[in-house]
């Protein structure tokens, strides 16, 4: 049986095809092309729209149904060696199969790829006697066509079976040509997503499952960011694309025009631009982008979406040359493209909703639309434009379930389809109150289009007519072709929208970051005019933020960082009011137009009460407090970065002074100078011993006398005289300085401790410890070392550390402080009452004294509350085994009362100021007379 070559009807195929006999030219359909028209039109109309299997089934199914073939599969290689075929799509006995495999050896599939079309008019078990799948087909005949990719590789077959001899073989070679292609780029469309699936990283995860090209360029036109798409679509990676320039991707033709565009982008802020791209193999590549300009990184830069139009136009010109004679059609082809370029220049799902509904509406003037958005929760949709739809039910049907039994839409969302509704008054599937509601909104039928991409749920469009009228098929078509287009726009217009928050919103709190206040007041600033008033920036810093962390859990520090914007905007309500957050625990809120800086106060002291109030996170309540500076422009400040460095000054400058708020004012910037003359200088300061000690003295209420001081350095500065620790521990503690500092005060303290014993004054030194004295590993080896070298005893020093100190690493801190009490050195409790003690660990700590700060002594006589913490402070320590002292003692009643409540010892001016060495050893012989 001889093997004849022939040509298929389709002139512009370059395939071959060979065949088992002659092609019979009486059979040949004189109709063919009027057939192969028809039957192409139900092809696409079955298929439009459709993607992935439910595409490879439908036109499975019906290209079976029209060409009347009893089987039909789509396949592709399973293995990378080529030697089995898997089916992807199998329809046979009226309905699509389960799918199976079966090797390529032996088969008729090795004369399809032999020949790349192929086909058998009869005999074709006996032509492949050990082919399986032809037994079990029952086949006599088959037609095949293997499936090329974009690079012309081989990735699978699409054959077609009859238990007959095949007929109207021209018709059947030309539909097998066009489809073929249609679903080899199915296949690979499929595979490749697949690739780019795998090949996702964690921080790309958004950019990357976008259904377009994103990138971000900086001002000279250079990729800082780009997703996997881009790359994969211009065959590029990440290599070749760092510090490469977008226009480089540009066809020579277009270069020119696209730099000017994106320079007119920089100053108009956006806009887009149509052109083509040009891939490493030289491909032409249609892109409609996007662009808007934003600030990253403090540098501005195009934050760009493209979308690839190569196959929208595929299926535009396909539709045109298949539906190109009827008017109608022309018309509302006409009406895609108008959207079209509407849509895909939108960046706003709003302005595509009411694109939409006006295109509807030029259709049916006499028409009810409603169009609806799923919202950020997946579960509610809300109307986002409406045509010809009464306030009453806007109201009442705002928000829904997107999935409600008994609605148009909800039906439409939970099938992923296109739902016609002929009659509202009949349809089973509307609810009672639902086609109550649409009958007196004068609606009598009905369409309802979901919006779905790549599987996701974006929204839905509501169509009602308000005339009883069949619903024309081609009408319903179109109503197909644009959900497609609608769909990509959504999508397209969500994805531009999470590129641009990834630079200007905060992740964790949904807020405007640090890149939006840079923006938006820098834009005030520029706009601001006399009758605007002015502008406040309130900087607010946490109080206590890292303690809720450290001691109960980071995720609920960060469900307390998230309820701090509604919060703020709650208690605010203000739209001239802005809030950010920076970064950390802090938060920032721009305030414009106002006409009176002490409008801007008033509203930093209603933020700094929203703070004080409980926070319930996990059934938990917090409290917390907040430190704040506020600056204005009724300063020198013209810019964005100036305003920020003035909050960021009086906020620093209150949160030293234990919290509040603070306006900025000149003389900061003075005392700023200073504190950095300060910081320059105190490591040569130690080094040349410009440092000095005072003591000041305890006073044992029982005995009557000094037994013990505590140690305070004074710096005697050159150029700003004596200097209090105030001035400069704060900023020391802040550094490294602060190790070598605390070693200075513990060693000069040991020296002056042996001249004391020399001299017979026996004293015990309290030195005071900072935070990172408390978590420096090598800080406890230190002190004995040094004991040991200066002969000092166990009870002739003491460490004072303040709550802060404790609570900033508790579980640091309380090694450090067992590791003391194993050399026997007491430790006391500073400013007790001032911080955020808990019993709970004041009872777990090695802690000899407690000692009650001056704030609750000094005005103790004059305020029961004061008197009253005093004394239930006492009953605590001693009933905890510790030892009191009271602190700003400063006359004879404030002492008496002291006694009467069993305080132990005492500190203030009362005694003594802080003294040198030489007159509180002069003090310490008139309070102890040589006995004799």
């Amino acid at each position: 049986m001889a093997r004849i070559i022939a040509q298929p009807l389709l002139l512009y195929s370059q395939r071959s095809i060979c065949c088992m006999q002659k092609l019979d030219q009486s059979n040949v359909d004189p109709n063919a092309s009027s057939a192969f028209e028809r039957a192409t039109k139900a092809l696409l109309r079955a298929t439009v729209g459709r993607l992935g299997e439910e595409f490879l089934h439908e036109l499975l199914a019906h290209l079976s149904q029209n060409l009347e073939f009893d089987s039909a599969i789509i396949g592709r290689w399973q293995d990378k060696a080529q030697s089995k075929i898997q089916t992807v799509s199998f329809y046979s006995d009226g309905k699509i199969q389960p799918n199976f495999d079966y090797p390529l050896e032996n088969s008729h599939h090795q004369a399809i790829l032999k020949h790349d079309l192929y086909l058998l008019s009869e005999q074709a078990q006996s032509e492949f006697p050990d082919d399986k799948v032809l037994a079990q087909l029952g086949a006599k005949s088959f037609i095949g066509s293997t499936l090329k990719g974009s690079q012309n590789q081989n990735i699978g077959f699409f054959v077609a079976y009859q238990k007959h001899a095949l007929n109207n073989i021209s018709l059947l070679t030309n539909m097998l040509e066009v489809f073929s292609y249609r679903v080899a780029a199915e296949l690979e469309r499929q595979v490749i997503n697949q690739e780019l699936q795998n090949e996702v990283q964690l921080n790309q995860t958004q950019l990357d499952s976008a259904p377009a090209l994103m990138f971000m360029l900086n001002r000279q036109g250079e990729f800082l960011r780009w997703n996997q798409y881009l790359l994969s679509r211009f065959e590029l990676d990440d290599k070749n694309l760092q510090h490469k320039k977008f226009v480089s991707l540009v066809h020579p033709k277009d270069r020119k025009r696209v730099e000017l565009e994106m320079e007119q982008f920089f100053i108009s802020g956006g806009g887009s631009i149509y052109l083509n791209g040009v891939t490493q193999n030289g491909e032409e590549v249609p892109l409609l982008i996007t662009a808007e300009t934003t600030t990253y990184e403090g540098e501005e830069v195009i934050v760009s979406v493209a979308l690839d139009m190569t196959e929208q136009q595929n299926v535009e010109r396909n539709l045109l040359r298949s539906q190109g004679r009827l008017a109608r059609k022309n018309s509302q082809l006409s009406l895609i493209n108008s959207l079209l370029e509407k849509l895909h220049t939108s960046r706003s799902i709003k302005h595509i909703a009411e694109q939409v509904v006006n295109l509807l509406h030029t259709l049916q003037r006499d028409s009810w639309i409603v169009f609806t958005e799923m919202n950020s929760d997946n579960q509610t949709m809300q109307i986002i434009a409406s045509r010809g739809v009464s306030r009453g039910l806007l109201q009442t049907r705002q928000v829904f379930p997107f999935d409600e039994e008994g609605s148009p839409i909800g039906t439409a969302m939970r099938s992923q389809k296109l739902e016609t509704f002929h009659s509202i008054e009949l349809d089973k599937r509307l609810s009672s109150p639902m086609r109550t509601a649409l009958i007196q909104e004068g609606v009598k039928a009905g369409v309802a289009m979901p919006f779905i991409y790549q599987g996701v749920a974006l929204g839905c469009v509501a169509i009602g007519y308000k005339q009883d009228a069949e619903i024309p098929n081609d009408e319903l078509e179109f109503y197909q072709t644009i959900g497609t287009s609608i769909s990509l726009a959504m999508a397209n217009a969500r994805q531009y929208q999470s590129m641009k928050n990834l630079a200007t919103i905060d992740s964790l709190t949904q807020l405007p970051n640090r890149n939006a206040l840079n923006k938006d007041c820098q834009t005030y600033l520029k706009n601001l005019v006399k009758d605007d008033g002015f502008l406040g920036l309130i900087l607010i810093d946490l109080d206590r933020f890292k303690e809720i962390n450290d001691t109960l859990d980071h995720q609920i520090g960060d469900k307390l960082l998230q309820l701090i914007g509604p919060r703020l905007n709650q208690v605010l309500n203000d739209q001239t009011c802005e809030v950010y957050r920076l970064g950390g625990d802090e938060f920032c809120v721009l305030i414009a137009k106002k006409q009176q800086s002490s409008q801007v106060m008033k509203i930093a002291e209603l933020i700094r009460q929203a703070i004080e109030l409980p926070f319930v996170v996990d059934g938990l309540n917090l409290e917390i407090s907040s430190s704040i500076g506020v600056a204005t422009t009724l300063g020198v400040q013209h810019s964005a970065s100036e305003m920020l460095r003035c909050a960021e000054l009086a906020m620093y400058q209150i949160k030293n002074q234990g919290g509040g708020i603070l306006q900025y004012s000149p003389d900061m910037d003075a005392d700023t100078n200073q504190r950095f003359v300060i910081m320059a200088e105190m490591a040569e300061a130690i080094r040349n011993d410009e440092l000095i000690l005072h003591y000041q003295p305890k006073f044992d209420i029982k005995t009557g006398r000094i037994f013990a001081c505590e140690a305070l350095v004074r710096w005697q500065h050159k150029q700003y005289g004596l200097l209090p620790p105030a001035k400069f521990i704060p900023l020391v503690e802040l550094t490294q300085l602060i190790h070598p500092l605390t070693h200075w005060v513990v060693k000069t303290a040991m020296t002056q401790i042996q001249t004391w014993k020399k001299q017979g004054v026996e004293l015990s030194v309290a030195i005071n410890l900072s935070t990172r004295n408390l978590i420096d590993d090598d800080f406890v080896e230190q002190v004995k070392r040094m004991m040991q070298e200066y002969d000092i005893q166990p009870g002739e020093i003491e460490f004072e550390v303040t709550e802060t100190a404790l609570i900033s690493n508790l579980d640091r801190a309380m090694q450090q402080l067992h590791a003391f009490n194993d050399l026997g050195i007491k430790c006391s409790l500073d400013d007790y009452g001032t911080g955020y003690s808990s019993l709970s660990y004041i009872k777990k700590l090695p802690l000899n004294i407690l000692k009650i700060d001056r704030s609750f002594i000094s005005q103790m006589l004059d305020y029961s509350e004061d008197r009253i913490i005093a004394q239930s402070t006492i009953n605590l320590a001693h009933n905890l085994g510790l030892k009191v002292v009271a602190e700003g003692v400063e006359d004879e009643r404030t002492l008496q009362e002291l006694t009467k409540q069993g305080c132990d010892l005492i500190q203030g001016y009362f005694i003594s100021q802080p003294l040198d060495a030489e007159s509180l050893a002069q003090l310490y012989w008139d309070n102890h007379p040589p006995i004799g």
